[in-house]
């Protein structure tokens, strides 16, 4: 990662608010799209600007192509926000118990709950969320994740598993089943996962000193053993793996470890990383972390892709268009213990949805309704950016302050998820800017192959 790269700043081009934005170099200049990349000699960049600002039919096949995608971005970006809330992806909370006692868990669940999911409210959920696939021509997606740990009650994943799957029979929909676990669990239990689901997603913050120090079992002793034997069962046993990170102060400089460890024992196809959540019991990161993060990050990164594994960012996906974790923008269904949906994931029961103002639906027998006008409601409050992010080209790609700061507020512009979000952004954009010089064309997608478009001028 180039730091001259992180030194310079994009500034945004069209008056209109047309999502095109320019850095200058020394020798080159850079012009940015949501998601795109074009690369200019510096003496030939006020050209290209006006080729890419201009009505007029454009000479330059590189502008004509960044454009279109700018354009392109706007209008997705306009839809998400005022298209009617029609929920494609059901989330379901099944439980707030868990065998773990993890130091920074933003839910703070217990070692033993009676609270569990009903499985009426999930049935007619999924019935609401199928209806909606089909009419999108969508394959219905289920994700079991939670305030606690989804597997704990076998009976009562596979009834829930069985009343989604059934609905997605009614309207002969293709299913997708995901599983957040933290592997703690009996070698069985760990085939019953591999057989039922479609892709697990493995909690693992490193080797054994940092899972005892971060994810210990109740009791105190290193989750570590649970998450090697269970890794290596749902590999025997054909499954898919990915693996979630969390990264928290005290591992911030061991990323590169972590990702060796992660490849070599537990061999999954991605690699999700999260900096901790200053909530619940998390202790976060100051500001002046960030770029201590990025570095390291990348370096990690480098060390995973050794291994033939993709370390990414969950707060910056430079190829997805998104914003906030929040659930009404992306047409997720979550449902928490009780049956309320909520607009937002960190809350894992009613009483917190309903005390932080996310409760946005609920169901039974009779089934799940849902109040588009608070939908409505807490789309305008949260789709409010603070001023200092109006004019940010990462404004596409970013999760704001998502969990810590809801709504998205002054404070969230600058803090550490916001630098880290815009620094890596620019590295992802020096990589990408490397491959357009080595083959001299006219555009890139961020982190992909570089496209045929047309020569730079």
């Amino acid at each position: 990662m180039s730091a001259a790269v992180l030194g310079g700043a994009f500034r945004p081009l069209a008056a209109d608010g047309l999502p095109v934005f320019r850095r200058d170099d020394n020798a080159e200049t850079l012009f940015y799209a949501p998601g795109y990349l074009a690369l200019a000699d510096a003496r030939s960049a006020d050209d290209f600007a006006a080729h890419l600002l201009s009505d007029e039919p454009p000479r330059c096949p590189a502008a004509e192509a960044l454009r279109r995608h700018a354009e392109a971005a706007a209008r997705a970006w306009e839809t998400r926000l005022s298209r009617p809330f029609a929920p494609v992806c059901l989330t379901l909370y099944l439980n707030n118990a868990c065998n773990l006692n993890c130091v920074y868990c933003f839910s703070q669940p217990v070692a033993d709950s009676r609270r569990r999911l009903d499985v009426e409210a999930a049935r007619a959920a999924a019935l609401l969320v199928a209806e909606n696939c089909r009419a999108q021509q969508m394959p219905l997606t289920v994700v079991f994740h939670g305030g606690g740990e989804p597997s704990l009650d076998r009976r009562h994943a596979d009834d829930l598993l069985d009343a989604v799957e059934a609905a997605a029979g009614a309207f002969d929909l293709p299913i997708f089943r995901y599983i957040a676990t933290n592997g703690v669990m009996s070698a069985q239990k760990a085939r019953w996962l591999a057989s039922r689901f479609d892709l697990i997603g493995l909690s693992c913050d490193g080797g054994a000193s940092i899972q005892a120090a971060q994810r210990p079992v109740r009791g105190g002793a290193s989750s570590a053993p649970f998450v090697e034997r269970t890794a290596g069962i749902v590999h025997q046993s054909g499954g898919r793996l990915h693996v979630r990170v969390t990264v928290t102060p005290d591992t911030l400089a061991r990323q590169p470890e972590i990702a060796a460890y992660i490849c070599r024992e537990l061999r999954p196809e991605e690699i999700h990383v999260e900096p901790v959540y200053q909530v619940g019991r998390g202790a976060g990161f100051s500001p002046d972390q960030a770029d201590d993060f990025v570095e390291a990050f990348w370096r990690a990164r480098a060390v995973a892709a050794a291994y033939g594994a993709r370390w990414l960012a969950s707060g910056s996906r430079p190829g997805d268009l998104h914003g906030p974790y929040c659930q009404v923008f992306r047409d997720v269904l979550h449902l928490v213990p009780d049956g309320a949906a909520s607009a937002c994931f960190r809350a894992s029961n009613d009483g917190e949805t309903r005390d932080a103002g996310m409760h946005i639906g609920e169901g039974g027998a009779g089934g799940f309704t849902i109040d588009h006008a608070r939908v409505g409601s807490l789309r305008r409050a949260l789709a409010n950016d603070a001023p200092a992010c109006a004019a940010c080209f990462n404004r596409y790609h970013c999760v704001r302050g998502c969990p810590e700061a809801c709504p998205p507020d002054s404070q969230a512009a600058g803090g550490f998820r916001c630098r880290v979000q815009r620094r890596l952004a620019l590295a992802y954009m020096d990589e990408t800017a490397t491959r357009l010089r080595a083959c001299k064309c006219g555009v890139a997608v961020i982190g992909a192959p570089v496209s045929q478009r047309g020569k730079t001028p």
